[in-house]
């Protein structure tokens, strides 16, 4: 599953390694998302979305209170979601509430990418900020990935959609990508300045309290 979004490309592929058992609440999420079907364990999804063109079970306002009760779920996912919400300890805090002890959350944010407002825009998340989020919310770190593979990805990432055609952006798309992972592969100075400009983090969590 390929999309313009390099960012998107490298989420899924992280999603589709990952396995999820029991029941998932999916935070931002629609009943028909295309992403469920790249997770293993044949988990079963509940959606939730402000949005009904998502097509969710339940239409939350997620800077509320969810209405769910204390570890209703075994699981969590919350993908490009927190970045368009403005009381974001809210859906942070309130997704953890919802998923059992020892459960998963899953979740993916942008980082370097440009404004795109779903219905709004408003706040970008570092590797330091997800990971005390986590902690202050009584979750370990199990993974974190940086998405994006450099420079060349990030100017993409941002201007690609000025291409003419989706035949050129797509040929663009691969060679930008692989200009990427050559250079990775040869200088450490790149390699530097790849760590330090990530299109975006995909983390799971454990909830341990």
């Amino acid at each position: 599953m390929t999309h313009f979004s390099i960012c998107r490309d490298a989420e899924y592929d992280n999603l589709s390694k990952l396995t999820l058992t029991g029941s998932v609440l999916d935070v931002g999420g629609g009943r028909n998302a295309s992403y469920h079907s790249l997770i293993k364990g044949e988990p079963s999804f509940v959606s939730i979305n402000i949005s009904e063109k998502a097509q969710p079970d339940y239409i939350v306002d997620v800077e509320k209170e969810f209405p769910f009760t204390d570890q209703m779920f075994d699981n969590a996912i919350c993908l490009n979601v927190l970045e368009h919400v403005y009381e974001f300890e809210n859906t942070f805090s309130e997704q953890v509430r919802c998923v059992k002890v020892g459960g998963k959350i899953v979740i993916a944010v942008p980082f370097m990418h440009h404004i795109h407002g779903s219905p709004d825009d408003y706040l970008r998340y570092t590797e330091s900020a997800l990971r005390r989020m986590s902690h202050k919310f009584g979750c370990e770190v199990e993974s974190l990935s940086a998405l994006g593979g450099g420079l060349f990805s990030l100017i993409f990432q941002c201007a690609g959609t000025g291409l003419p055609s989706k035949r050129l952006q797509s040929f663009i798309k691969v060679g930008f990508v692989a200009l990427d992972k050559g250079l990775n592969k040869i200088s450490r100075h790149y390699r530097t300045l790849t760590s330090i400009i990530p299109l975006g983090y995909f983390v799971v969590l454990k909830k341990v309290k």
